[in-house]
């Protein structure tokens, strides 16, 4: 018997042994390759589709600046990951057949300082202090101090936000700020303070147009995706609704903090909601959001939220302008066409050979390393073609035009679909398919105030009230929303 065991336990050893030395084998392996001006996480994907090598990593700690150029003839792999992760103070361990990249010693920024009132000077204590669309953040202690580490390699934007006080939003550079302390005052928010004090009751007509306000925004601000059903808004009477005309449009803002609970993707948001407008289809949502992740309590919860949380990234907007800044939108499953109003119409249209995608749409970076203006002509319609529209979202917005053609669209928000170079939508009909039954690629549209806007990375715009959206994205909405700070594992 126990010779039947060892016997075991040598083989099991070897296959074991077998494995690593494989993959060490693998590593040893003589390569010739070269990069071309890419950042390293370009170049580490370059090296994952030539040689198979798969990689894991926290893409937090990967630097985002800076270009890699640089050719090798004959080198192996384990010199070229060396040379290429240690500028970045970073090296690899081979766990299982895959490569995991790790931080070779803790140096994550911190940013720290005091919340004063602006006229009195005085401390505030229990402010609220948090970078925006993340999970960090940090309350005031008695005496107005806060202090947030592990802060990655990103740009940011501090909130601070007081009962009764201006919220305050400050652009953050840790390359800049160093190892300074900051003091942040405040002001007296007296339309925050009349809000407070001022209690009416509701008729009965007001009460149920209220409710009927509060279905529609819960629907258009959470979304209709899966995650929706599993997401709820905590605080409901902190909202206030107003109809903008006769046709439904609305408006909501809210007199305190939102709190929502996303059971989907297992995060519990703090929102300061300043406005969420819909008009015709189009959304527009303005606010500032602190993320905290939910504990999952089980090991099954936490992979599945790891998993809903990969999928809602891909395919996102913040995926999209990400993608966008690091010039890969091709790589990354984006095709971007501009979209044109007809008047006679009132449709919109797209052309069935769109220019480049970076000719529609340049993005360049300004002294900030984290900022870049992107400059546009036209409004666009930004299509992901790793993913299918739901069966759900088909229902909803398939309809047909006022001529009976089949058109994409979002209630008011249409464009038409290119099906190659040659074809359009009308050869649907040529063949006696019905669009509604037709799988279809994500398809968005991004209507833009401006000429020129300001891009903070990870992907988000600086001034949200520079754009709207339409299609897909209005479609995911709120209980999709992930923040800045996350990013999916290499694929």
């Amino acid at each position: 018997m126990r010779a039947s065991f060892f016997a075991l336990f040598l083989y099991v050893f070897s296959l074991s042994s077998y494995g690593q030395e494989r993959k060490g084998y693998i590593l040893d392996k003589e390569v010739t390759i070269g990069f071309e001006n890419l950042t390293l996480p370009s170049a580490l994907r370059q090296l994952n589709k030539a040689e198979q090598l798969d990689f894991s990593y926290n893409s937090s700690i990967i630097p985002r600046t800076g270009r890699i150029t640089k050719n090798y003839e004959d080198t192996s792999l384990r010199n070229i990951l060396n040379d290429l992760l240690s500028p970045a103070n970073l090296y690899y361990r081979e766990v299982k057949g895959i490569i995991v990249i790790l931080k070779n010693k803790f140096n994550e920024g911190v940013v720290k300082g005091t919340i004063l009132d602006k006229q009195t000077k005085e401390p505030l204590p229990f402010a609220n202090v948090f970078i925006d669309q993340s999970t960090l953040g940090a309350p005031t202690d008695l005496k107005g101090r806060f202090f947030i580490q592990d802060i990655p390699d990103i740009g940011f934007e501090l909130v601070v936000s007081y009962v009764g006080y201006k919220t305050v939003i400050l652009p953050i550079n840790l390359n800049d700020l160093g190892e300074d302390s900051i003091d942040i005052e405040m002001e007296i928010d007296p339309v925050a303070l009349e809000n407070i004090n001022v209690v009416s009751k509701a008729t009965r007509e007001q009460r149920r147009a209220k409710r009927n306000l509060m279905n529609r925004f819960e629907s258009d601000f959470l979304g209709g995706s899966d995650n929706a059903s599993d997401c709820r808004i905590v605080n409901k009477d902190v909202l206030e609704f107003e109809v903008l005309d006769s046709l439904g449009n609305y408006k909501v803002t809210a007199n305190d903090v939102v709190f929502v609970e996303n059971n989907a993707l297992g995060y519990r948001v703090a929102y300061l909601l300043e406005e969420f407008r819909l008009e015709n289809g189009f959304k527009t949502k303005i606010g500032k959001a602190q993320f905290s992740e939910m504990e999952p309590g089980s090991r099954r919860l936490n992979r599945k939220w790891e998993e809903a949380r990969d999928k809602a990234y891909y395919g996102s907007l913040q995926h999209f302008l990400n993608a966008l800044i690091r010039k890969e939108l091709k790589e990354e499953g984006f095709k971007v066409n501009i979209i044109r109003y007809d008047s006679v119409t009132s449709e919109y249209s797209t052309p069935l050979n769109p220019k480049p995608a970076d000719e529609i749409l340049q993005v360049k970076q300004i002294n900030d390393e984290f900022l870049y203006l992107l400059d546009v002509d036209e409004d666009i319609e930004v299509t992901y073609i790793n993913e299918f529209e739901s069966s759900d979202y088909k229902k909803r917005y398939r309809s047909k035009s006022s001529k009976g053609n089949y058109n994409y669209t979002d209630k008011k928000a249409r464009s038409s679909i290119a099906i190659s170079d040659n074809e359009s939508l009308t050869s649907y009909q040529i063949y006696g398919v019905d669009i509604a039954e037709v799988d279809l690629f994500q398809k968005s549209t991004i209507f833009f105030e401006k000429k020129v806007m300001q891009l903070g990375y990870p992907g988000f715009f600086l001034d949200q009230r520079d754009v709207s959206f339409g299609g897909w994205w209005v479609w995911e909405g709120f209980s999709e929303m992930l923040p800045l700070d996350y990013i999916p594992l290499a694929k």
